[in-house]
């Protein structure tokens, strides 16, 4: 009986792969391609995902329902498709940060409250624009949607095995015997502090402030000189 093929395993620096691109042979295919997932994104804020059905979004993009089925599926696919470009944009942002935060580090100019800050500011500026009924619905899909929950893993993976590079650099084995047990302990709760921050503005700060204090404080080793 012929064995299933195991699934590859990610290098600690290969990143998701970007969305598919389409093949268009004509540019008009392609604005209306761009046409509706920003008449989507739009709805999307504006009304929710839930109340949001592909006839508004076709009306919104200026097209028949016809015409958007010959780029879309369903309401779903288009969903998905707007998450996969937010969550690439997103780590190519992570990979421009961890990228100055290595140089920094290499130069001697940067230290672990400074980078644990960094990590912060990051993921809230990233979550913090996004309407909240997106958030909402993109944290459910997750863990109930099998397409989602497998986007989401890709970039979580990524984004950790990035994180635990910063953190093997910042920190000695002796204190956290795995940065990367280290990093998805960050990957679920600054994001999850985020989200819920993104979702209660008025208490945003006095969270943020707590937050980075208590990650540092978790990170690092007892005696080391605090930051002035």
């Amino acid at each position: 009986m012929p064995q299933s093929p195991k699934r590859a395993r990610r290098g600690p620096r290969t990143a998701p792969a970007p969305p598919a691109p389409r093949d268009f042979q004509q540019t008009r295919a392609r604005v209306s391609y761009e046409r509706i997932l920003n008449a989507a994104l739009q709805l999307y804020g504006e009304r929710g995902f839930q109340a949001t059905q592909t006839p508004d979004i076709a009306e919104r993009a200026g097209m028949s329902v016809g015409g958007l089925y010959r780029y879309f599926r369903d309401k779903h696919q288009i969903f998905l498709e707007v998450v996969h470009r937010a969550l690439e944009n997103n780590r190519q942002e992570q990979d421009r940060m961890v990228a100055t935060v290595e140089a920094a580090l290499e130069a001697g100019e940067i230290d672990l409250r400074r980078v644990v800050e960094q990590v912060v500011d990051w993921t809230w500026n990233a979550l913090h624009p996004v309407p909240p009924d997106l958030l909402r619905t993109f944290a459910a899909m997750a863990y109930t949607d099998p397409a989602f929950a497998e986007l989401s893993d890709h970039y979580d993976r990524y984004e950790r095995q990035a994180i635990a590079r910063v953190l093997g650099k910042l920190t000695s084995r002796r204190h956290v015997r795995s940065p990367l047990a280290a990093a998805r302990l960050l990957d679920i709760i600054v994001p999850t502090v985020g989200i819920w921050t993104a979702l209660h503005p008025d208490d945003a700060r006095g969270v943020k402030e707590a937050t980075v204090e208590m990650i540092y404080r978790y990170l690092a080793e007892e005696g080391s000189p605090q930051p002035a």
